[in-house]
């Protein structure tokens, strides 16, 4: 499944389904009618909650930012469009530009402090301490404020520049925030009735739950530097093995040696361009970051009868990539070389003997002189 396709799909399921609630609150039971204005905030909670437990600054903020338009007719009676989801607009589409620092440091302070001065700014408005009516003058619109054409520009420009970054990164939190931004318009544009209303935000709270829950899993069972899943998802992956495949095990040659000469920094530059290798043959095997240096292939299916082949490829293509280590006074590229052991299971055999095999037959390449693939006997 494409990566834009694959993230975009539950939180816009989780989205759809909030609208498909929304036409049907009025067969709601009295019970439910009465609990769903406050199911959002009851969310919201549980998102806060999510957010704090997993350090995640910029979840918390997004939170209080999807909130935020709810509290707007307590401030006003200003018709359309709601400030207050201009400001929750602009501050989505922030969030997107910086890094997650958490929330219990001066960058969540700082962060807060200058949405707090938005809010202000916005209430200050409302309650006409600033106006824009100076410039009316020159905007030759009939029947819109110029107040309103800033902020539907103002909340087009933060759509448009969601939908960019989403399409450039495709990860949850783009996600999360396009998917926020479409619902904050839908209920600026709609006339929802309060249950309506509430429906649709808590979809929208919900899309950010399922956010942190993903990243939660992800950040366990991948690894944050190759983005390949970790040790653990192997673990999990021996547990259910057909009677039937092959596990191999990659070592990158000389890499202590390689970061010794070049850096830390150039060392993950090695480990990276291996596993971009290697992910370009996920088709034949499952692929692992072990740890360190190591990497582990797990075959299956159809993909055993090639897999001698298909490490040959790897190991090749893997030596022809050059990586430029120059310095400001030389420019030099260099390539580097894998060993790899390959052990098929044997009948009765358990996972974890098929690996040591598949382990002793790379450090067999090792003596070999490296650069080799080893077959486990």
């Amino acid at each position: 499944m494409p990566q834009r396709t694959g993230s975009l799909l539950i939180p816009l399921f989780i989205l759809l389904a909030g609208l498909f609630a929304s036409v049907y609150t009025t067969q709601f039971p009295a019970l439910a009618l009465d609990l769903l204005p406050w199911l959002p905030y009851v969310l919201s909670v549980v998102m806060v909650f999510m957010a704090w437990h997993f350090n995640r600054g910029k979840v918390l903020l997004a939170g209080g930012l999807l909130l935020l338009p709810t509290f707007y007719p307590y401030v006003s009676n200003h018709d359309l469009p709601n400030s207050f989801t201009t400001i929750a607009a602009i501050g989505l589409g922030l969030l997107l530009l910086l890094r997650e620092r958490g929330f219990f440091n001066r960058y969540g302070f700082n962060r807060i402090l200058f949405l707090g001065m938005l809010v202000a700014w916005s209430m200050s408005y409302e309650k006409g301490v600033i106006n824009f009516n100076f410039l009316a003058v020159l905007v030759p619109v009939v029947n819109i404020t110029l107040s309103s054409l800033l902020c539907w520009l103002m909340i087009g420009f933060t759509v448009m520049t969601s939908l960019i970054f989403w399409w450039r990164h495709a990860d949850g939190f783009s996600t999360a925030v396009l998917i926020s931004l479409v619902s904050l318009l839908l209920i600026e544009c709609m006339s929802f009735t309060a249950h309506q209303d509430a429906a649709v935000r808590s979809a929208q709270i919900l899309v950010w739950v399922w956010f942190v829950v993903s990243e939660s899993h992800r950040m366990a069972y991948r690894d944050e530097l190759t983005q390949l899943p970790s040790r653990r998802a192997l673990n999990e992956a021996m547990l259910a093995l057909p009677r039937h495949y092959a596990l191999a095990m990659l070592d990158v040659d000389h890499f202590k040696k390689f970061n010794d000469s070049y850096g830390h920094d150039k060392g993950d530059d090695v480990l990276k361009q291996v596993a971009r290798v290697m992910q370009r043959y996920s088709g034949s095997a499952s692929v692992y970051r072990y740890g360190g240096e190591e990497f582990t292939l797990l075959f299956k299916g159809r993909g055993i009868e090639h897999a001698e082949v298909v490490l040959e490829q790897i190991r090749e293509e893997i030596h022809l990539q050059r990586l430029d280590v120059s310095t400001e006074t030389k420019h030099k590229e260099v390539s580097v070389s894998v060993s790899m052991g390959l052990a098929f299971v044997n009948t009765g055999e358990a996972p974890n003997d098929v690996l040591k095999r598949a382990d002793q037959a790379l450090y067999q390449a090792k003596r070999k002189g490296r650069n080799k693939v080893i077959l486990a006997s």
